[in-house]
C-alpha cells in the first residue's frame, strides 16, 4: 500500500515512491528514493505539493491514514481529515482498463481528427513483419548511431540518411506497428541513446498511425522522435550519467538540451519547421509547468502534445543510469493519472488506446497460471490481444511456445476460457524475452 503525504509532512527515513508530477520534470530522477536528509524534503517542496510513500521500503514506521488521523486526534483533540491510500484512490478513479472499449472518436480531439482520419489496416501479421522489422531496426540503429557521433564531433547531422531510414521505419509501422514496437520494447533496455531515440520514434509513429495522420505527418513525427534528445550531446558526462539527484544548476543545465537540439535541427535543410516545433515543445506541459517557455493548453500543438506523452512513456520503460525500467502497464497507469494536468487528457487516452492496456512485449499472467507475452493487439478489443504462452502453470519454460488469440475465447484444458489475470514486471519468473525474438 502506498500512502499519500503532503511534502511538509515527510520525514527522514520515508521512501518516496511516486511524485504528484512526472519525475522527468524534477531533479529527482531516481523514480523512488529514501529521504536521508531534511534538504531533500526542502528540494521536493520546490516542485511537488504531495508525494506517495511506500511504508515497506521506509526505514521508519509509516502509519496508515487512519492511524495518522487517530494519532492527531489524540494529540489535538480534533477530528483530522486524511487522504486515502494510493492503491484505493487509483482503484476507484484511475484504471486504464476503463479505456478498453472507448471509441477512438469519442473525445473532442478524436472527433476533430475523425474528419481527416486515414484508416491503416494491417497489411501483414506480426510474425511476417518481424524479420523485416528486425533488419530495418538494425539499419536505423547504424544511421542514428552515426548521426549522434557526427553531432558530437562537428555539431552537424546527416538529415538525408535519417530521412531514408525514416521512410523504411514508417512503411513498416504502417504495415503492422506491433513488430517494431516489440523490437524496441526489448532493445530499449540498453543504455545506448540511439536505441532510446528509435523507441521514441517508433512509438510516435504508432501513435500517429492510430489516430489516422497522413503518411507525411507520420514521417515528421518519426523524425522528431529520433531527434528529441540530440541536444543532450552538449551536456557534460557527469550530468548525463549521474545516478543521484541533480543539483539545481545541473537541472537547469539539463533543460538546455531543448535549445541545443533546436540548434542542430535548424542548421539542417533536411527537416521541416514542424520537426523543430515538436522538439521545442516536447517538455511543455498542459498546466504551464513545463519548459523552456511554459506553454500551456492550446499554445502546444497536437504533435507537441503527442511528443511529450511518448517521450515520458519511453523514458519510464527504458534503462537509464539513474533508474531501472518500469513495466509498461505501470508507465501507462502513471500517464493516465497525470492526464489533464501535465498531459492532454484526450491524447493520453488515445495513446493508451494505441498501445492497449497490455502493451506489446509485456508479460501477463493468465487465469490458468500460465505466463505469456503480448504479441499483437486486437484493435477492437484491447483486453484480448494475441499472446504467446512461454511458461506453464508451474512457471516452467515451455519447450515450444503456444500462440493464443484471446479474441477467439480459446479454452484451456480445464474448460476455462483464457483471459488475462494481471500484468507482470519484466523478467518475472526468470523470463528473458530476447531468447524468443533476438
Amino acid at each position: 500500500m502506498k500512502i499519500r503525504f503532503d511534502v511538509e509532512d515527510l520525514r527522514v527515513g520515508m521512501f518516496v515512491y511516486e511524485l504528484d508530477r512526472p519525475w522527468l520534470d524534477t531533479p529527482f530522477l531516481l523514480q523512488g528514493f529514501l529521504v536521508e536528509e531534511p534538504e531533500q524534503i526542502s528540494e521536493l517542496g520546490k516542485y511537488c505539493h504531495y508525494v506517495f510513500v511506500d511504508p515497506s521500503m521506509s526505514s521508519i514506521p509509516v502509519g496508515t491514514p487512519s492511524e495518522r488521523a487517530a494519532t492527531r486526534r489524540l494529540m489535538t483533540g480534533k477530528v483530522a481529515a486524511d487522504v486515502a491510500p494510493e492503491g484505493e484512490k487509483h482503484a476507484v478513479k484511475h484504471s486504464i482498463l476503463e479505456l478498453d472499449e472507448l471509441p477512438v472518436a469519442n473525445t473532442p480531439i478524436g472527433r476533430m481528427l475523425a474528419k481527416l482520419r486515414i484508416e491503416y489496416p494491417s497489411q501483414a501479421p506480426v510474425e511476417e513483419e518481424l524479420p523485416v522489422a528486425r533488419e530495418i531496426h538494425g539499419r536505423a540503429s547504424e544511421v542514428v548511431h552515426a548521426l549522434f557521433d557526427r553531432i558530437v564531433v562537428d555539431g552537424e547531422m546527416d538529415g538525408k540518411a535519417l530521412n531514408e531510414a525514416m521512410t523504411e521505419i514508417t512503411d513498416s509501422v504502417i504495415r503492422n506497428p506491433d513488430a517494431l514496437l516489440l523490437l524496441t520494447y526489448l532493445r530499449q533496455k540498453s543504455r545506448y541513446a540511439y536505441d532510446h531515440a528509435i523507441s521514441v520514434s517508433v512509438h510516435l509513429l504508432a501513435f500517429g498511425r492510430h489516430i489516422g495522420l497522413p503518411k507525411a505527418q507520420l514521417h515528421v513525427l518519426g523524425s522528431a522522435g529520433i531527434l528529441l534528445d540530440t541536444g543532450m550531446s552538449r551536456l557534460p558526462e557527469e550530468i548525463l550519467h549521474k545516478k543521484g539527484r541533480l543539483t539545481g544548476p545541473e537541472f537547469e543545465a539539463m533543460k538546455t538540451h531543448v535549445a541545443s537540439g533546436l540548434d542542430f535541427v535548424r542548421k539542417s535543410p533536411d527537416f521541416s519547421p514542424q520537426v523543430a516545433e515538436i522538439l521545442a515543445q516536447h517538455h511543455e506541459r498542459e498546466n504551464g509547468s513545463g519548459y523552456p517557455l511554459g506553454l500551456k493548453e492550446r499554445q502546444i500543438s497536437i504533435l507537441g502534445k503527442m511528443a511529450s506523452i511518448v517521450d515520458c512513456y519511453a523514458a519510464l520503460i527504458s534503462q537509464r543510469p539513474y533508474a531501472q525500467p518500469m513495466p509498461s502497464f505501470e508507465a501507462l497507469q502513471m500517464l493516465y493519472n497525470w492526464r489533464g494536468t501535465f498531459y492532454h487528457a484526450d491524447m493520453v487516452e488515445q495513446f493508451i488506446q494505441c498501445l492497449g492496456p497490455y502493451p506489446v512485449g509485456g508479460l501477463v499472467e493468465l487465469n490458468t497460471g500460465e505466463v505469456a507475452v503480448v504479441l499483437e493487439h486486437n484493435r477492437i478489443r484491447r483486453l484480448k490481444p494475441r499472446v504467446m504462452v512461454v511458461l506453464d502453470a508451474d512457471k516452467k519454460c515451455l519447450s515450444s511456445p503456444v500462440m493464443l488469440d484471446l479474441i477467439n475465447d480459446p479454452v484451456a484444458f480445464n474448460d476455462q476460457v483464457y483471459r488475462i489475470e494481471r500484468s507482470l514486471p519484466d523478467g518475472a519468473y526468470g523470463t528473458d524475452l530476447t531468447d524468443f525474438y533476438l
